[in-house]
């Protein structure tokens, strides 16, 4: 729906907030200090997750997913939280670390995933010029001219939450304005009890707050903290306060009549790429081989604008993205979008929709849509089957594409997979096949390839928390250990494959990060069909399946004989070989 205003009623919170009246400044944030800190502190940890549930999660196709404000991965929460931090809006290595209150306030604590927590590190908040990392959702970077207070590095969050931000540092910086603040790097804040806040800080934060307003998640949000640890932040309550405190208003004294009703504005809902594979929050993947016209939907009474690539310009939707046909598999088309409306004559935008499309020639093998079983016995370790590698804890499946940094060498994760009954029937678009070749001595060469299972080399190290794909193959031993999980082993000297958690990633351990578990492919797409749609469109999305023989004749559910099938999901039959 486009962005809709409604009235958040203030004077229905059960917080006493009369001792703000007429009051401005130095004087007003001190009065509400000491409205908003005495609270219930709660541990660190598990309570915090358990309070996450209450405050951080969405629905996303009917299942509860956690809200992440950092990146666009998609963590089921009954899978766990896995490959997820407790993240602190507010670094808490700028008082040093220590576990005090500010440490514990779940009104700057998110669940954030892991990688992106440490690309945010403790660099301050500022709009990035020169972009040197990216999820798709926050960025980081050289702060902009003005900005960052010397930092050469900031962190951008996306512009849906800015807002949140704001009113979570304006919190911070209110309540906890004596504690140890570090004099290094003191980038956003000073060492004193006014304004604390450097000028150029809250100068940015107060058009984050008023460019990104209070919405309804943020609301609640507040509501079901102050449920747990019985304090609101009074800056998301009254979103006007901030500026009678550092903004234009700071010598008007704060009416409470006129602050207590104030707007509650929600950005339009997201726009949508046809009907594809989620492979995000607001992200999708999908096939291609022929010309096709793409069309984007979007809530009524918006504008869409549309770009190409990861860093196009975005431009006015005005009918189908016309699409190129494929010249060979495994091109790749990337498409963002985002729908705009108006709140009181300012632009108010979406979060960003981003698809992207692989080709796949007809006829091919599609391994996205088959169907992979928990390897659990050492007999289906065979050279015969096609394998992927999942995290055992987080669902993270493998990847093909090699990292680095300065200190380490690893496997990209392609994204997560749902795991019902041990077995896995979507596999997110970048995800390795793995294929075992012997090396003699009961040893093998774990070889890796693309989902059309094209070679790409094999895993190789030569030392511990580094891992490659390299054109020759090492030996490993593979077994499996006493939890049931599969030990891909390359010696006692460099460790086994593992998923790092911390760092989202696949590497070589000694030590005890993750393990994890191979999948065998036991249903293998051997030919795709694409059937058209109601409107002549493509689709590979998975709505119903319905299984058939090679005769047509339709079966009451999944088929458990080996042979060739044919499985219709929506618009996309696929024919599969059970082994």
């Amino acid at each position: 729906m486009a962005a809709l205003l409604s009235a958040l009623a203030i004077s229905g919170s059960a917080t006493d907030y009369s001792s703000l009246e007429g009051l401005c400044g130095a004087q007003l944030k001190e009065a509400v200090k000491a409205i908003a800190l005495p609270h219930t502190q709660i541990s660190y940890g598990d309570a915090t997750w358990a309070a996450f549930e209450k405050a951080d999660v969405r629905l996303i196709d009917g299942r509860e997913a956690w809200f992440d404000m950092y990146s666009n991965r998609l963590v089921w929460v009954a899978n766990g939280h896995s490959g997820m931090n407790i993240e602190h809006a507010v670094a808490n290595s700028w008082w040093g670390g220590e576990k005090n209150a500010a440490y514990k306030d779940l009104h700057h604590l998110n669940p954030s995933d892991a990688d992106a927590n440490g690309r945010k590190s403790n660099h301050p908040l500022a709009p990035v010029a020169r972009v040197t990392w990216s999820n798709g959702l926050s960025n980081v970077g050289a702060p902009a001219a003005g900005y960052g207070g010397g930092a050469s590095t900031a962190f951008e969050p996306a512009d849906e939450y800015k807002g949140d931000f704001a009113r979570a540092y304006f919190y911070i910086f209110t309540l906890y304005d004596d504690i140890s603040w570090q004099s290094s790097p003191a980038c956003m804040y000073e060492l004193t009890a006014w304004p604390t806040l450097q000028p150029w800080a809250y100068a940015m934060l107060l058009d984050w707050a008023a460019s990104d307003p209070v919405d309804e998640r943020e609301a609640g949000r507040n509501a079901a903290v102050a449920g747990v640890q019985k304090n609101e932040n009074p800056f998301v309550a009254i979103p006007g306060l901030a500026e009678h405190i550092w903004g234009m208003k700071s010598d008007v004294p704060l009416s409470l009549e006129e602050a207590m009703t104030a707007p509650v504005a929600n950005r339009p809902d997201a726009p949508v790429f046809g009907n594809y594979t989620l492979a995000g929050v607001n992200t999708w993947s999908g096939r291609w081989w022929d010309a096709f016209d793409m069309e984007i939907t979007a809530p009524e009474g918006t504008s869409v604008y549309y770009a190409v690539g990861e860093d196009g310009e975005f431009l006015p939707y005005e009918g189908a993205i016309a699409i190129p046909a494929a010249q060979e598999p495994g091109e790749s088309l990337t498409y963002r979008a985002y729908a705009e409306t108006e709140l009181d004559g300012m632009p108010y935008r979406s979060a960003v929709s981003t698809i992207t499309l692989t080709s796949f020639r007809e006829g091919g093998d599609d391994f996205m849509h088959a169907t992979w079983q928990r390897v659990a016995d050492d007999s289906e370790i065979n050279e015969e089957s096609i394998y992927v590698a999942v995290s055992s804890k987080a669902y993270a499946a493998m990847g093909y594409e090699a990292g680095s940094s300065s200190s380490s060498n690893y496997i990209k994760i392609s994204g997560n997979v749902d795991v019902a009954d041990g077995q896995i029937t979507l596999l997110p678009e970048g995800t390795a096949l793995l294929k075992l070749q012997p090396s003699g001595g009961g040893e093998w060469y774990v070889q890796v390839c693309d989902m059309t299972l094209e070679p790409l080399g094999f895993l190789w190290t030569d030392a511990a928390k580094k891992c490659y794909i390299r054109e020759e193959g090492m030996a490993t031993e593979i077994s499996l250990t006493a939890d049931g999980n599969t030990a891909i082993s390359f010696g006692s000297t460099y460790g086994t494959l593992q998923y790092n958690a911390q760092s989202p990633r696949f590497s070589i351990y000694t030590s005890n990060q993750q393990a994890i578990d191979l999948y065998r492919c036991t249903t293998q797409t051997v030919g795709v069909q694409t059937l058209p749609s109601a409107d002549g469109r493509e689709s590979d999305a998975a709505q119903t399946e319905e299984w058939y023989t090679l005769q047509g004749e339709r079966l009451s559910g999944a088929p458990t004989a080996p042979g060739l099938y044919i499985l219709v999901r929506g618009t996309r039959a696929t024919k599969h070989l059970l082994r």
